[in-house]
């Protein structure tokens, strides 16, 4: 097997499934007081991986995907520690504290950045000498950390405008102080109940507007549609 061959093997079976974390989705109750939260890291791979945990600002797009290139760091929150050398079969707790003292009055969700970084691990004395190469497969789990209100939420009628395709566009806003989860969401048309549209990738948080799209034949006014829960 060619060296470059043999070295890029090498790098794919450092780098993949190192480690893990979790809860997938960490809440805070901050209407009862939660302010801190803890996420464990468990290394799960078998060399030395360091590991840096940041939280981003969570930016949804008109269509509830998360938009990557907007992400940028929080200030809202101490981790520690951020900053984790894990050994094989090690597990870490970090704690996530909400900075703020302050009433929350509406719901907000982040992201919980954990990524591998570069770290020249100490080696033992007798230790061979590793090869080191430029080509690595990192790891990265992202983390939801939603702040809880308990409050409502509801979605307020924007626009509507039929599409060249036979499907038409509704915009909505979240007004209200509480998420609106749109898995089990349906929307009615008139007397026309529509299960099938975009948009239902994310929860609607409070500020955030959401574009459905869906089969109908004409644009609907704001008397028109309404929504529910299945």
């Amino acid at each position: 097997m060619p060296l470059l061959l043999i070295l890029f093997c090498f790098s794919l079976a450092a780098g993949s499934g190192k480690f893990a974390v979790s809860p997938q989705h960490l809440v805070l109750k901050v209407n009862t007081g939660e302010r801190v939260g803890w996420v464990e890291v468990t290394h799960r791979g078998r060399v030395p991986a360091a590991i840096e945990l940041t939280i981003q600002e969570r930016i949804l797009d008109l269509n509830g995907t998360l938009n990557s290139d907007s992400l940028r760091p929080s200030d809202d929150f101490t981790i520690y520690p951020s900053q984790i050398l894990l050994y094989p079969g090690n597990k870490v707790n970090s704690q996530v504290v909400l900075k703020t003292k302050e009433r929350i009055n509406a719901d907000k969700a982040y992201i919980l950045y954990a990524k591998e970084v570069p770290f020249n691990f100490p080696q033992e004395e007798g230790e061979e000498k590793k090869i080191s190469v430029g080509i690595s497969m990192t790891v990265n789990y992202q983390t939801i950390i939603a702040l809880e209100t308990g409050k409502p939420g509801s979605l307020t009628f924007v626009s509507s405008k039929a599409l060249d395709s036979g499907k038409v566009e509704v915009i909505v806003e979240n007004k209200s102080s509480g998420r609106v989860p749109v898995n089990r969401m349906h929307i009615m048309a008139g007397r026309k109940k529509i299960t099938e549209f975009t948009g239902k990738g994310n929860s609607i948080m409070p500020g955030q507007k959401r574009r459905f799209v869906f089969e109908h034949d004409k644009a609907l006014t704001e008397k028109e549609f309404r929504y529910g829960m299945d």
